[in-house]
């Protein structure tokens, strides 16, 4: 395989708990009293403030969330699945599960009950830690497929105002008020697992990739410390929530790695008022996608920026999508905070190739982060030599995931050792600097999230006025990738296409229902309709030829 430049050895040691690494090591270093987290709180809710909490505070936290675990029968390799907004409790109960010994399972909080039901058959989590928000959809989950999950461990961050804890399940303030602020920290080995990442399946399902403890704190190193060396001073905030393992990173473990802090927000936030809170906080870097980038630049020509001192902001960090170089130059050219682009997984944890401090090539995704090899194989898996040629990318690290929880045929697949083999195309040109060139498969990328064109198909099969469907990408005026459906619809609806107010209504109607069986990110932005669509000879549909229609 191709290498990067030599890079000093990252040591791991064999006995390894990360909480000691990401947290407990700040106590060591006398960062008990400095802050860890900037909490913005609820706008929502009266009850639930903004706040600063210290790194001893957090750690006192994390040891409540531990003994209430052990006080309810968890130990060693017992799952617990988080279903929480970004919040000091997230992050609490993050550290708690592995302080524990137990692993973690961050799953998405936006999604439906149908969701959570899959998540807690497929994980079969001893405990499942939930915001009160949400318990609505995962009291429904838990009644179909709750027959592996003994403890319900509930968050209301209402006081009783808006929501309550339910009978039955265990209330996770009151623990963090009464429980004892230290306890022991399970001595896990380097190779133990610790956490599981969800990554995006091909029918709309995650598949849960199984990390070790080392897996973390290698790339952590690798990338946050040597790559974009971070420091002390830094304060991150992020447009993903910590549920995604970008942000989960990005915006909690590596700031947390050298004494600086982070800001959580609990609320979904315009792009437009990112300027606002970015400001307020005095953010030195913002934790995004090239839609967040877009959007804001938009909004900043309307004025959303005026009078927002961003002098403290650094650098961006982009991921999830390809940015455009025109949306590159106009953030860049209006604020003057770099933008290092760049790519990952959750196969491989986090990102192995970006742009990064002083070394910046607009369009690209720059180069390899040390300590990582690679290889880029043409259709018929041979390596490419050389530069110019686009081919598949095998990424190789010591932070590959061990496997896809039950799945053993797409493990074999993807994980070859410590390589992963993805279905991202690739170009590199002479200068060592990556291109994107789009996927190998059927799977659109929107909004930096993996969304499956079957998922989508099969939520707008439920509306009555569709027959048909099929679901491909196309790219908005900023180059960013969007998902758009192309609908057959049935013969008694075929009137509503006659003018142009009712097909508008009629796929407006379509939209918002797909928003109300899938979460709401995955549902097209866009709908054509047609009077077929086109397939093979056998029937199938010629996606294809939609993506060339969806140009059009």
């Amino acid at each position: 395989m191709s290498t990067s430049e030599p890079a000093a050895e990252i040591v791991i040691p064999d006995r390894l708990n990360m909480v000691q690494f990401f947290l407990d090591a700040r106590l060591d270093e006398g960062l008990g009293d400095k802050a860890a987290i900037h909490y913005h709180g609820d706008p929502a809710l009266a009850a639930d403030p903004g706040r600063t909490l210290s790194y001893a505070e957090l750690v006192a936290d994390s040891c409540r969330v531990t003994n209430l675990l052990r006080e309810l029968g968890l130990g060693i390799e017992d799952r617990v699945l988080i279903l929480m907004p970004d919040t000091p409790a997230w992050v609490a109960a993050y550290f708690g599960i592995l302080r524990a010994g137990c692993v973690a399972v961050p799953a998405n909080a936006w999604l439906k009950a149908k969701d959570y039901a899959y998540y807690l058959e497929y994980a079969r989590p001893k405990a499942v830690i939930v915001d009160a928000s949400i318990w609505p959809a995962v009291d429904e989950a838990r009644r179909a497929e709750g027959r592996h999950t003994k403890h319900f461990i509930v968050h209301d961050r209402s006081a009783g105002q808006q929501w309550s804890v339910p009978a039955g399940t265990v209330d996770l303030a009151k623990a963090l008020r009464e429980l004892p602020g230290e306890a022991q920290t399970e001595p896990t080995y380097r190779d133990d697992f610790s956490t599981w990442l969800s990554s995006s399946g091909s029918t709309g399902n995650p598949k849960c990739v199984v990390h070790m403890h080392h897996d973390f704190v290698w790339n952590t190193i690798a990338y946050a410390q040597r790559t974009l060396k971070l420091t002390r001073d830094d304060r991150t905030l992020a447009a993903p929530k910590l549920f995604f393992g970008y942000a989960l990173a990005s915006n909690m473990l590596f700031p947390l790695s050298v004494g600086g802090s982070c800001v959580l927000l609990p609320h979904r936030v315009k792009p437009a008022d990112y300027f606002e809170l970015l400001a307020r906080y005095e953010a030195t870097q913002f934790v995004t996608v090239p839609t967040t980038i877009a959007k804001m630049v938009a909004a900043a020509e309307e004025g959303a920026a005026e009078g927002k001192k961003l002098d403290k902001l650094h650098s961006l960090i982009s991921a999830g999508e390809a940015l455009p170089a025109r949306v590159y130059r106009s953030w860049r050219d209006r604020f003057g905070a770099e933008i290092y682009d760049g790519i990952g997984s959750a196969e491989m944890f986090h990102v192995y190739i970006t742009n990064r401090p002083g070394d910046v090539k607009e369009g690209s995704l720059g180069k390899i982060v040390e300590g990582y090899d690679y290889e880029l194989r043409d259709d018929a898996g041979k390596v490419i030599e050389g530069t110019g040629e686009i081919g598949t990318l095998v990424i190789k690290g010591p932070s590959a995931g061990l496997c896809y929880w039950r799945m053993r045929d797409k493990s074999r697949a993807t994980f070859q050792g410590d390589a992963v083999v993805g279905g991202d195309k690739f170009m590199l040109d002479a200068d060592g600097y990556f291109w994107y060139c789009g996927r190998g498969d059927d799977m659109l990328k929107c909004s930096g999230v993996y969304v499956s064109p079957v998922e989508v198909e099969n939520a707008l099969i439920g509306h009555p006025a569709v027959r048909e469907s099929g679901v491909v990408g196309y790219r908005d005026d900023a180059g960013l990738e969007k998902t758009m459906a192309f609908v057959e619809v049935h013969d008694d609806h075929r009137a509503q296409l006659d003018d142009e107010a009712s097909e508008a209504a009629l796929a407006e109607a379509i939209i918002e229902h797909c928003r109300g069986q899938i979460a709401a990110f995955k549902a097209p932005r866009r709908i054509e309709f047609v009077d077929d669509l086109p397939r093979t000879e056998t029937g199938k549909i010629r996606r294809a030829a939609l993506r060339e229609l969806a140009k059009d």
